[in-house]
């Protein structure tokens, strides 16, 4: 059986800088004096004075900032992922017969926000079916097609599919370990397996 192995996972990679973002926040908050005995919210209560604004604003301040890391970090990792999305796309609607249409006028752009980007939307005109994919991320461009040049479209990204597969079991063919039949290293019985 064939593993499928993704060309590119954008989202893992950046939750490890999320998550990091989110642990310092936590360290920054319990070490800037928020904890016990600072000059936080005990020592503001410890004065009879209820809490202490200070801190509050403070903590929401920094709270903030990290929130605006967090999301400039997701933020950028989507609009990666779109551009790898195009990027791999895009080469195949080309050769499919789609053809390209600039989007550079605001009448274009105000047909463009209706439809959903890095998508087919499959739209009838005079009897006619055509498929539009939207791209305001990449080559800010749209690319229309019939339905045969939607057909090659599906054709071609299955040839490709399945010739990463057979490169995948290539490199695993080229990985399998064959060892000769009577040598005296045995993984079988060292592991305690008939």
């Amino acid at each position: 059986m064939l593993a499928s192995v993704p060309d590119y996972e954008p989202m893992n990679s950046r939750l490890i800088v999320i998550a990091a973002l989110v642990a310092f926040a936590g360290l920054a908050a319990c070490s800037s004096g928020s904890g016990y005995g600072g000059s936080g919210y005990g020592a503001a209560y410890d004065a009879g004075g209820g809490a202490a604004p200070s801190a509050a604003s403070s903590g929401s301040s920094h709270s903030d900032s990290v929130r605006a890391d967090i999301h400039a970090v997701v933020h950028d990792e989507k609009q990666n992922a779109r551009i790898f999305k195009a990027e791999k796309t895009e080469p195949l609607l080309d050769t499919s017969g789609f053809k390209s249409l600039p989007i550079d006028t605001p009448a274009k752009h105000k047909v463009i926000g209706g439809l959903q980007p890095l998508t087919f939307n499959r739209l009838g005109h005079h009897g006619k079916i055509r498929y539009w994919f939207p791209d305001p991320y990449y080559c800010n461009c749209v690319y229309v097609g019939d339905e045969q040049a939607y057909l090659r479209y599906k054709q071609a990204k299955k040839d490709r599919k399945k010739e990463r597969q057979e490169e995948m079991y290539l490199v695993d063919q080229e990985n399998l370990v064959n060892g000769p039949i009577d040598s005296e290293w045995d993984p079988v019985t060292a592991f305690g397996m008939p």
